[in-house]
C-alpha cells in the first residue's frame, strides 16, 4: 500500500492569512471601542506581572458600545415657535413678507410684534399667518421709525404669547433669533453671544442689541430670545454675521403706546 501525503501547506497559509485579518479587524475595533480597563492592550499589570485583562477577558475591547449620546430635545406644541408667526403685507408683486412674535392676548385678539420696515410700506394689506396654516388680517396700532419696532392687532390665536424678558441681556449672553427667512419661508433658530448694546442715532439711547448670529431676509420682525425663553429683542436688521435688534427696554415703551381696538371703539386712535 502507497502512502499519500496530503499538501497541507495552503491550508496553513489560508489559516495565517484568516488569523492576520481577525488581527486587524480587533485592532480596528479596538480603536474605535477600546476596553476602558485596558485601553485597547488585552492585558494589564506592571512590570513583569502582566495578566488578561478581566474586563474584557482579553479581547481588546468591550463586548457592547457605549450608547450614543442622547439627541437634544425637539420642540414641542405650544412651544416659541408657535408663538412666531409670518407677516405678509402686500399681494402679487408687492408681496413683503416678514417674521413676528406674539405678545399679547386679549378680548379674542392678539398682540403681535414685528419690525417697522415690514409693514411700513403696506399698512392696509397685511396679513398673520400662524405656524399652524391658520393666517389673518392685521392691522398696525403703534410704530417707532427708530427702533424699528410695530406693534399689530389680530384675531387670536391659541398659541401662548411669550414672556417679555425683565432685563435687557447683557454681553455674553447667548441669544437665539428666529424667524422664516426667504422662500419656501424655512423656519430656523441660530444663537450667538450678544457682544455690544448699539444706538440707532448719536440722540438715541443704546437701546439695541448685536449678536454674533446671521439672520436672514425675511426674519426681519422676529423674536429674539434669552437662554430662558423670553423675548429680549425684536430683530432689526443684519449683515448676515452679526444681527441687531432692539431690546426689551424699547420693547415696553411701544407697547405703552400700543391702543387695543377695545380702548378705540371708533379706531381714530390706531396708529396710521
Amino acid at each position: 500500500m502507497i502512502a499519500i501525503k496530503a499538501d497541507t501547506r495552503p491550508f496553513f497559509r489560508a489559516l495565517r492569512r484568516a488569523a492576520a485579518l481577525l488581527a486587524v479587524w480587533a485592532a480596528t475595533v479596538a480603536a474605535a471601542n477600546p476596553c476602558e480597563n485596558c485601553h485597547g492592550d488585552r492585558v494589564v499589570g506592571r512590570g513583569p506581572v502582566r495578566f488578561v485583562c478581566p474586563l474584557c477577558e482579553g479581547a481588546g475591547v468591550l463586548s457592547a458600545p457605549p450608547a450614543p449620546p442622547a439627541p437634544p430635545p425637539t420642540a414641542v406644541a405650544g412651544g416659541p415657535r408657535q408663538a412666531v408667526p409670518r407677516i405678509i403685507c402686500g399681494s402679487g408683486p408687492s408681496l413683503d413678507c416678514g417674521s413676528g412674535v406674539l405678545v399679547g392676548v386679549r378680548d379674542r385678539q392678539a398682540l403681535v410684534l414685528t419690525a417697522w420696515h415690514v409693514v411700513r410700506g403696506q399698512r392696509d394689506a397685511i396679513t398673520i399667518r400662524w405656524p399652524d396654516g391658520s393666517s389673518a388680517p392685521a392691522r398696525v396700532v403703534a410704530s417707532d421709525d427708530a427702533f424699528d419696532l410695530a406693534a399689530l392687532v389680530t384675531a387670536a390665536t391659541e398659541a401662548a404669547p411669550v414672556r417679555l424678558a425683565p432685563r435687557p441681556p447683557a454681553p455674553g449672553d447667548s441669544l437665539t433669533i428666529a424667524g422664516y427667512g426667504p422662500p419656501p419661508f424655512a423656519y430656523r433658530e441660530v444663537t450667538g453671544k450678544m457682544t455690544q448694546f448699539l444706538a440707532p442715532t448719536g440722540r438715541h439711547p443704546m437701546h439695541m442689541v448685536e449678536l454674533r448670529a446671521g439672520a436672514r431676509k425675511g426674519d426681519s420682525g422676529g423674536p429674539v430670545f434669552n437662554a430662558d425663553g423670553e423675548l429680549a429683542a425684536v430683530l432689526f436688521g443684519s449683515n448676515g454675521e452679526i444681527t441687531i435688534g432692539s431690546h426689551a427696554t424699547e420693547i415696553r415703551s411701544l407697547l405703552s403706546r400700543a391702543k387695543w381696538p377695545t380702548d378705540c371703539p371708533d379706531g381714530r386712535c390706531a396708529k396710521r
